[in-house]
């Protein structure tokens, strides 16, 4: 997906100011995108393939490109900008767009008619916000899955889709003096400010005079938010709902492993260990669910970080990539630790299955070091459709695409795809499960519409 911060400066900061707050908030962000970064403040921008440079190189780059504002808007993303607009506009948005087929026949289009899709939305929705914001929003909320944010001039406008699917906040300095609009709230560990969610449907503006303020708000709709922020996306410090991502990762992991154990009566696994390292807090939990059913079952860690290259600033762009460069160098990408590994019944703990590179990877090491049998337990629901993991992946690339419509379980689903990973067992978690560790009902969260509907029989 992708990381969008704004930042207003209502005092008498510097532009410099404006420009380092910037780049600290998007380096806070930047799990959320390591493949493209654009920065907006006063009428110029800048941005580059690749992660975002150092704080000095950055304000040497604000200085060429005449980076003066009293705000500014920050872009990380997972790909390259997915519409050739986004060179042009000073938008940024994360999500994704739909309905959009019929745009150019909409009374405002105007001269945006031949447009591609985010400048045709651009185009209307600033011509509706002169007259109406209202209807402004209302616009917004019909072709908008996620959250959208313009500069115009020195004003700041930011819209989260009435669904709540992506996660927005606000925050004000305690003096009034500064005003920002970020993906998530984990950037209270380093701003020292109280952020607020944007509630699903408010059309927000931050603006020299009013500061920050809702200027409109959609009409209510049932809550439809993203579960792949709760696997991923989110940094492990933000949270939600007052609950910290960390520990609804771990509830995660809790509900999956009283699934396993007391429905499909999985009894006999010896260990589980995360996919370094990310999926640590569900293998946690679900370790320390699985144990108070099984008390021989061991709890630990037997599956040392991948040595990435964090440095790589293709590593999100295309992970086959960096992949392919590591292991030209001879270089191990996983350390297994062979004596909590070999003889023994292993689950590896993947957050999700898309093109099963990196799962299959995990499924060499671990046969490598003598593992008896491996089951590979995966977080996510079945990864069918790019939009659940980011718009950076293709569907034909999505290992579980192509039985979408060939299968009518998840245990179907379950034993091809064990076949084709070379692993004893695959166990995809459910929507229902995975909503029950989440801690939400089931239809406030997004799934394609095969995904909802699929299930362990």
């Amino acid at each position: 997906m992708a990381g969008i911060v704004a930042i207003y400066s209502h005092g008498t900061e510097s532009n410099k100011a404006v420009v380092y707050l910037l780049a600290h908030a998007m380096r806070m962000l930047q799990h959320r995108g390591k493949a493209h970064w654009k920065m907006m403040v006063g009428n110029g921008s800048a941005g580059a393939e690749g992660s975002l440079p150092s704080d000095d190189a950055i304000l040497k780059l604000a200085h060429r490109e005449k980076l003066h504002g009293v705000c500014g808007l920050g872009y990380l993303s997972k790909r390259s900008p997915p519409f050739s607009s986004m060179n042009t506009v000073q938008a940024a948005f994360d999500g994704f767009f739909v309905d959009t087929e019929r745009l150019h026949l909409h009374p405002y289009v105007g001269t945006a008619k031949d447009s591609d899709s985010l400048y045709k939305i651009y185009h209307i929705f600033t011509t509706l916000l002169k007259k109406n914001p209202e209807r402004a929003a209302e616009f917004l909320d019909r072709h908008l899955r996620g959250n959208l944010v313009i500069k115009l001039g020195d004003e700041i406008y930011a819209y989260r889709d009435s669904t709540g699917f992506k996660p927005l906040v606000t925050a004000v300095r305690r003096d009034g003096m500064l005003s920002i609009i970020a993906s998530e709230n984990s950037l209270r560990t380093s701003l020292d400010l109280e952020f607020a969610d944007v509630k699903p449907g408010q059309l927000v503006m931050a603006s020299r005079d009013e500061g920050l303020q809702v200027i409109a708000t959609s009409p209510g709709a049932k809550l439809m938010m993203d579960p792949f922020e709760f696997i991923r996306e989110s940094n492990v410090v933000a949270t939600l709902g007052g609950k910290s991502i960390y520990s609804i990762r771990k509830d995660i992991g809790r509900a999956q492993a009283d699934f396993l154990s007391l429905d499909l009566k999985v009894s006999d696994l010896d260990s589980a260990y995360a996919e370094p390292d990310y999926t640590r807090p569900m293998t946690l939990g679900f370790s320390l669910a699985y144990r108070s059913h099984f008390r021989s079952f061991e709890v630990g860690e037997g599956v040392i970080k991948d040595r990435y290259d964090d440095s790589d600033n293709m590593i999100d762009f295309s992970e086959l990539d960096s992949k392919n460069k590591l292991l030209t160098t001879g270089r191990s990408l996983k350390f297994v630790m062979q004596p909590l590994v070999q003889g023994k019944k292993i689950a590896t703990v993947q957050g999700t299955i898309q093109t099963s590179a990196t799962a299959r990877e995990t499924i060499y090491y671990l046969r490598n070091a003598g593992a008896r049998r491996i089951d590979v337990i995966v977080s996510y629901v079945p990864t069918v459709d790019g939009r659940q993991v980011g718009l950076y992946t293709h569907n034909r690339d999505l290992i579980a695409n192509k039985y979408v419509g060939e299968v009518s379980s998840i245990n179907e689903l379950n034993l091809n795809i064990a076949k084709e990973l070379g692993a004893d067992n695959v166990y995809y978690n459910s929507p229902s499960v995975l909503a029950r560790g989440i801690g939400v009902p089931e239809h406030s969260l997004w799934f394609p519409e095969w995904v909802r509907f699929l299930d362990y029989k």
